[in-house]
C-alpha cells in the first residue's frame, strides 16, 4: 500500500488507486504518530500474522472486506520498505541505500507500524530461512536502485518457493455448492486489451476462493473482457478485470497459453495492468 501522511492527514491507496484508509483506522492513526511533524509518502506492505507469526495474505483481504469493525479480530500492521517524497522533497531518484538512511530517520515505528529490516549480502541465507519457515519468499533489491513507479525493474528480484506469476480475472467458470467456482479464466494485459492465457483451477485455498468470489462479484459484467472468449464449456460469469491473483504455473502451450494453472491467492496490493507480458517470459 502506498500512504501519504501531511500535516495530520492520512490516507492510504493500493497499488491500483483504490483508497482503503476507512478500512484500516488503526493503521492510520498509526502513521500519523510515526511520521510525527514530517510529511511522507512511503510504500510498504499491510500484514496480518497468524499466531506462529506467519503472513496471512488472505487474512488482509478478509480484513479489507470486513472493514474497521473487524480490527479486533484481524489486527494488521504496516511493513514500511520505502519512503518517496520527504516534507515535498522526491526521493524516488536517489539510490536505495540513501532512501533507507532517510526513512529511518523520518518514521518513528511503534506497534502497529514498522520499518522494514534488510540484510546485505544474505540473500542465499535469507531465501534458505524463508523457505524452511514456509514463507512466501524474498526481495533481493541492488542498493543503488532508484524507485520506478509503475515499471518492474530489473534490480529488484522477487524469488518465491514456487513458480508463480501473477495474472489478472476476467471472468470464472461455475462451481456449483461445494466451491465458489470451477476455475478462474485469466489473462495479461497488451497494448491496453486483455489477452486470454489460461484458466486455474480452484486449489485449495478454499477460504482465498470464498474471499475472492465476494469481491468477483462486485464486477460482474455481460460482456467478455478478453480479446478473444476462451473455449471453455462449462457456464461462464464475466467480470471487470480489476483484480490481480497469484497462481502457480506449469507447462506453456504453443499457441501462448499456460497449463496446468492452479489458484494461489489474492493479489489486491498488485495493480492488474502489472500483470504485463514481460512478467511470463521466464
Amino acid at each position: 500500500a502506498i500512504s501519504v501522511v501531511s500535516k495530520g492527514d492520512v490516507r492510504m491507496h493500493t497499488r491500483g488507486g483504490t483508497d482503503i484508509t476507512a478500512a484500516f483506522p488503526e493503521v492510520a492513526d498509526a502513521l500519523r504518530n510515526a511520521a510525527g511533524d514530517a510529511s511522507v509518502v512511503l510504500d510498504g506492505e499491510l500484514v496480518a500474522l497468524s499466531d506462529e507469526g506467519i503472513p496471512q495474505r488472505y487474512a488482509v483481504v478478509e480484513r479489507w472486506l470486513a472493514g474497521a469493525d473487524a480490527r479486533r479480530r484481524t489486527p494488521v500492521n504496516y511493513e514500511v520498505f520505502d519512503i518517496l517524497h520527504l516534507d515535498g522533497e522526491p526521493l524516488l531518484n536517489h539510490p536505495l541505500y540513501e532512501r533507507k538512511a532517510r526513512l529511518h530517520d523520518a518514521l518513528h515505528p511503534n506497534a502497529t507500524v514498522h520499518v522494514c529490516h534488510f540484510e546485505e549480502g544474505e540473500g542465499v541465507a535469507m531465501y534458505a530461512a524463508a523457505r524452511e519457515l514456509g514463507l512466501h519468499g524474498i526481495v533481493a533489491k541492488d542498493k543503488h536502485s532508484l524507485y520506478e513507479p509503475g515499471k518492474r525493474s530489473r534490480h529488484w528480484l522477487s524469488t518465491k518457493n514456487a513458480r508463480t506469476m501473477n495474472l489478472v480475472v476476467g471472468g470464472y467458470t461455475f462451481g456449483g455448492s461445494r466451491q465458489p467456482f470451477d476455475s478462474l479464466l485469466l489473462g495479461v494485459f497488451e497494448d491496453g486489451r486483455l489477452r486470454f492465457t489460461g484458466a486455474a483451477g480452484a486449489g485449495t485455498a478454499r477460504g482465498d476462493q470464498r474471499l475472492l468470489h465476494r469481491m468477483l462479484s462486485r464486477f460482474h459484467t455481460d460482456r467478455c473482457p478478453f480479446t478473444q472468449e476462451p473455449g471453455v464449456s462449462l457456464f461462464s460469469h464475466w467480470c471487470e478485470p480489476s483484480l490481480a491473483v497469484e497462481v502457480e504455473y506449469g507447462e506453456r502451450a504453443p499457441d501462448g497459453t499456460f497449463l496446468f494453472l492452479v489458484f494461489n491467492s489474492l493479489r489486491p496490493d498488485i495493480n492488474p495492468r502489472d500483470c504485463d507480458a514481460l512478467s511470463l517470459a521466464s
